[in-house]
């Protein structure tokens, strides 16, 4: 939704945005954080340091499998002689069997997962076994070779062994092998914390002011989504006026509580730019760049102020989403420790072709796609088209194409890189879905 209805300031001068990003990380400082959390909060959170190991799993021998713990070399020879028989001793019960010593014509009945008595080294499955409880004896009817169902001390994680990397994204089943280990807190980097500044006196956060000629203001709330997706912690200091004092105020609050700012709903009143003129009041370096060669997005601000960086968001939806992909989203993952530039990526066949606009060919573009699955397991991608303002073209979408400046054209059948964002193209908490293209000749016969 457009959030400027009057004339616009218009750049005179548009930056590369590889320039422009050049520009921005050269005036900040990107200095990841770490903190503390327990280790059952760290879903989805990446960490800080590697995880090393300072026990052995298992911490002894114990058995995989219930049966009757025996030596090898007293089953060695039932191929040939047939089944044996062997004396079955109790089982220790002061819970320290790995000092039981089991001797030579003995057996000891075992569960899965308890400790091997000293000297035992193979365990017969209960299956293959005939105990007799009143001779507490049990007939041992094949051999198996030695070690069998046997997990040996360390045999899975060995003490010293490398088992998570700085950097790996915590996922359900690490976190159960994190406490295993006994950890019960996790150092991860710290999420990055991104303030919001809507500015414009025609926005509101009411549905009734609609019919007063306000507009309603999502682009906070899909820009709070994204930063949330993308491992940071949105701060949305609320619809700030078109005044120059209170838009400084508001940016003033964001350097103190924040490490990211991002102003959102437009970047100018009439012929003047209120946002760039409020940071260039507060200090210096001020503005960076106000003018990017991003179609669509190329009102788009940079600016830095104590060292931290404030991006300029435009006004139409689809601007304000195309310069928080290539500006804001990779420094809250260079905050996280990871590289900013890497998105999960899916190669499909363009089923149109595609132009870019006359007036931008030189421009970067991101041109937003429906993805979709044939019943042989190929990916197909649709370029969706529509206003800067319209939503419907991102609600229409699950992947977009990055398009370099040299490039203006992409052919219909031609294979491309979607990119997939969390929160854009997916939600967080559901993986991504391809419906079956409804084409007859990709149906199953």
């Amino acid at each position: 939704m457009n959030h400027r209805l009057r004339m616009h300031w218009t750049p005179s001068y548009y930056t590369s945005v590889r320039s422009s990003y050049s520009k921005l990380l050269n005036a900040i400082i990107i200095r990841p954080m770490v903190e503390s959390i327990f280790t059952e909060q760290a879903i989805g959170r990446f960490l800080w340091s590697d995880i090393i190991s300072h026990i052995d799993i298992p911490s002894s021998n114990c058995s995989h499998m219930d049966g009757f713990a025996v030596k090898y070399k007293d089953i060695r020879r039932i191929s040939q002689h047939g089944p044996i028989k062997l004396g079955v001793v109790p089982m220790k019960k002061d819970g320290k069997s790995e000092n039981q010593i089991l001797h030579t014509g003995q057996a000891i009945r075992i569960s899965t997962g308890e400790v091997l008595p000293r000297l035992g080294d193979t365990v017969i499955p209960v299956e293959y076994t005939d105990f007799d409880s009143k001779s507490n004896t049990v007939i041992i009817q094949r051999d198996f070779a030695k070690g069998s169902f046997v997990s040996y001390k360390g045999s899975e994680i060995a003490s010293k062994d490398l088992l998570l990397s700085k950097g790996h994204a915590l996922r359900a089943q690490d976190l159960a092998l994190v406490s295993m280990l006994g950890i019960r807190k996790l150092k991860v980097f710290k999420k990055p914390r991104v303030a919001i500044v809507p500015t414009g006196n025609e926005l509101t956060e009411k549905m009734t002011d609609i019919k007063l000629g306000k507009i309603l203001n999502t682009n906070s709330r899909v820009i709070s989504n994204l930063i949330e997706t993308s491992g940071g912690a949105p701060l949305d200091l609320g619809i700030t006026p078109d005044n120059i004092q209170k838009i400084k105020n508001k940016i003033r609050i964001a350097l103190s509580e924040c490490d990211i700012i991002l102003t959102t709903g437009g970047s100018s009143v009439g012929l003047r730019d209120l946002v760039a003129e409020s940071i260039n009041d507060i200090g210096k370096p001020g503005i960076l760049v106000h003018g990017v060669k991003l179609d669509r997005g190329r009102v788009t601000g940079l600016a830095a102020l104590r060292s931290r960086a404030i991006i300029i968001l435009p006004g139409p939806i689809q601007g304000a989403v195309n310069a928080f992909i290539v500006f804001a989203h990779p420094l809250i993952r260079l905050k996280l420790g990871l590289q900013p530039f890497t998105k999960p990526f899916i190669l499909a066949k363009l089923t149109e072709g595609w132009n870019a606009r006359k007036k931008f060919q030189n421009f970067t573009k991101i041109v937003y796609v429906k993805m979709s699955r044939s019943a042989s397991g190929d990916f197909y991608a649709k370029p969706i088209s529509g206003e800067t303002t319209d939503i419907t073209v991102l609600t229409r979408t699950n992947g977009f194409i990055l398009v370099p400046e040299r490039s203006t054209t992409i052919e219909k059948g031609q294979k491309v890189k979607i990119n997939v964002l969390p929160g854009l193209s997916f939600s967080s908490g559901n993986p991504i879905e391809f419906h079956y293209q409804s084409v007859r000749s990709f149906l199953p016969l």
